[in-house]
């Protein structure tokens, strides 16, 4: 009783090595306790000695041929060790064989537990066989002839076939006979909606990281259905709605990548946006040379392109443009000011029109639509034009600024410098609001 005392602790610690050390001694001072040698087989198991534990039921199962607990964990040995193979190993066919033998052994003597029937659909789906596993789930659903939560955990496995079979739209269907069988206690639908929400969350992971918008697309319905079984959980919504936009936006991208009247560096700087949205890790480097690369194709186009391009993303794709709502505006704004001068004013014109450009930003940044750009124009704008030192500086900035900007762009040094100093000043002035 000492030693079992303290193989019952190093097993709440996990210290699988320790308890199977302590559970050999006790079966040496007593060879025919069963269920000693049981708690050794599972340790076995937790401890990833799959042939020992295969060797263990081999003898259990042999002196109790009547006991389904036995049969069901000699299953679970050869499940486990098969899992550790890579899915190239020929070895994992038989040994699942080996398992599913074991399992239906278990049925014989037990064929109200749907545990049982589980077991050998996970078997089945490991393998891809989603038929069968689909089958041997339904038969866990009806082992004790009737439907009710207790079969929650088969439902919940038909749910995940399904998604691996690539009917996610089945998802939703399986979800509507959990709901049925559900009972009114809270803390059910709870438990319920946190483990469709799991599975919604992790499919949210692995889209955003191979930006795949079928996983995303599941990932939306299995937190409906979460959203379904707690409506009032409010990070299970919040989650739903964003997956729903960012779904919704890779449904309009779908549309907008072959409309004609958007522009090429529009249809990047969609692209851009729900993929920032999604937060891929790229490198800060990489994303800001990405960007810069979309806004410099863009500056490259006519303004009546950008603005024409812009308006259409913000009435035919809406939920693109919310992504990234400001920076559309702001691009739109600017090509309206740029086509304004240029239609009613003579290049370079010293004036206190608040449609000029700026020439020293707009030659460092290489754009007019660079966001720097755009915070100087608005800080000019909004500020400068409404005083009268503000529009004197403005006056001599239109007489010099053409001559700098000219220098700035025949001197790549002179434009790092330049940059350096205009971006720090930058972050001094007001945001647009």
């Amino acid at each position: 009783m000492q030693f079992l005392s303290q193989a019952e602790d190093r097993i709440g610690e996990e210290n699988w090595t320790e308890a199977i050390r302590l559970l050999k001694h006790i079966l040496l001072l007593s060879p025919s306790a069963d269920s000693i040698r049981n708690r050794l087989g599972l340790c076995y198991i937790h401890n990833q000695q799959w042939d020992e534990a295969i060797k263990t039921y081999q003898s259990l199962t042999q002196s109790n041929p009547d006991v389904a607990l036995y049969w069901s964990n000699f299953g679970y040995a050869y499940k486990e060790k098969a899992e550790s193979l890579s899915e190239s190993d020929t070895r994992r066919s038989v040994i699942y064989q080996g398992a599913r033998h074991c399992f239906y052994k278990s049925i014989d003597l037990e064929p109200f537990n749907s545990q049982h029937f589980i077991a050998i659909a996970q078997t089945f789906l490991a393998e891809e066989n989603y038929s069968e596993a689909l089958n041997w789930a339904e038969k866990a659903v009806g082992a004790d002839g009737k439907v009710d939560f207790q079969d929650f955990d088969a439902l919940f496995l038909i749910c995940i076939i399904h998604l691996r079979n690539n009917q996610v739209e089945q998802v939703t269907s399986t979800a509507e006979r959990i709901i049925s069988c559900l009972p009114a206690d809270e803390d059910v639908r709870n438990y319920v909606a946190a483990r469709f929400a799991i599975v919604g969350s992790e499919l949210v992971q692995v889209g955003a990281k191979y930006i795949n918008p079928k996983i995303l697309k599941a990932a939306l319905i299995f937190m409906e259905a979460a959203k379904r079984f707690s409506p009032g959980n409010v990070e299970i919504a919040k989650i739903h709605q964003d997956i729903a936009e960012v779904v919704s936006a890779f449904n309009q991208y779908d549309v907008l990548k072959d409309d004609y009247q958007i522009i090429h560096g529009f249809k990047r700087l969609a692209a851009f946006s729900i993929i920032n949205v999604l937060g891929v890790q790229d490198s800060d480097y990489e994303r800001d040379r990405n960007f810069n690369s979309i806004i410099e194709e863009i500056s490259n186009s006519t303004d009546s392109e950008v603005i024409a391009s812009a308006q259409r993303i913000k009435t035919k794709y809406p939920t693109i443009y919310l992504l990234n709502s400001g920076f559309f505006a702001r691009l739109e704004k600017a090509a309206m000011e740029i086509a304004s001068k240029q239609q009613y004013q003579p290049q370079y014109q010293a004036t206190n029109n608040s449609s000029d450009s700026c020439f020293v930003v707009t030659a460092t940044y290489g754009t007019p639509y660079a966001p720097e750009v755009m915070k100087y124009r608005y800080f000019r704008d909004e500020y400068l034009t409404k005083n009268i030192l503000g529009r004197k500086f403005i006056s001599h900035y239109y007489r010099f600024g053409p001559i700098a900007a000219s220098y700035i762009k025949k001197h790549p040094n002179v434009k790092k410098v330049m940059a350096f100093i205009l971006g720090n000043l930058a972050n001094y002035l007001p945001n647009e609001k």
